[in-house]
């Protein structure tokens, strides 16, 4: 999708009065947060969690488990799916086209002082990275409860990284069903379905998770979710 497309998506669900110019600026910025700030932000029931979890075929208390690491508690914030945009995933994305004139950005190798620590600061880095590239900018994103990548629409059942990131700012139980997809699909089942949760880990947050401590994370997580 170019910023043109974008512009006109906007338009046509209501947030976005100016011209169809292709250039993301103040205005296309306000319409993008104010469409994806639109909700209804419902929250995730038990309900949602047993429909989840008897896809999966797993307990509950597994996918509870994966949501509280995942969200630290917060699936949205301000109205907007929290989020993490990863500059070293937009270079890639980009064919590291913007490392120098956009460092803060997009960058060629993982930084941690690139992510802003407050919601409002990531979502303008959002922003900005669409401005340059929508795909590669929303792609680059992980958004809500389950913090699941932008560049895994497809998978989870998007026909484009608008088109996730929109879905993901509409409900937790959204969300709940692109993380169904991608455990489906990423051919993790089996691994949470065991608790096995290095490989599940090593699947979902890639091969630094032992770093993290994504594992024995969610190892505690289970066992305490499991316990209540």
């Amino acid at each position: 999708m170019d910023q043109a497309a974008l512009q006109r998506r906007l338009a046509a669900l209501g947030y976005y009065t100016g011209a169809i110019d292709g250039i993301i600026g103040p205005k296309s910025k306000s319409a993008i947060i104010a469409c994806l700030t639109g909700g209804p932000d419902y929250p995730i029931t038990s309900a949602d969690i047993g429909l989840g979890a008897s896809i999966l075929g797993v307990d509950d208390a597994k996918i509870w488990a994966v949501y509280e690491v995942e969200s630290s508690g917060d699936a949205f914030v301000d109205g907007r799916p929290t989020i993490l945009f990863e500059p070293h995933r937009f270079s890639r994305a980009t064919g590291h086209r913007f490392d120098k004139s956009h460092p803060h950005l997009s960058s060629r190798t993982w930084n941690r002082n690139l992510y802003p620590k407050g919601q409002a600061a990531r979502w303008q880095q959002l922003v900005d990275a669409v401005a340059l590239d929508v795909d590669a900018g929303f792609a680059s994103a992980s958004y809500g409860a389950f913090q699941i990548l932008g560049e895994n629409h497809a998978v989870c059942g998007a026909h484009d990284p608008w088109a996730f990131a929109w879905r993901q700012a509409q409900t937790e139980g959204d969300q709940l069903e692109a993380f169904v997809r991608f455990v489906e699909g990423r051919g993790l089942k089996g691994a949470l379905q065991r608790g096995d949760w290095a490989a599940f880990a090593r699947g979902y947050n890639g091969t630094a998770f032992a770093a993290n401590k994504y594992d024995t994370r969610l190892a505690a997580a289970y066992e305490r979710r499991k316990a209540a």
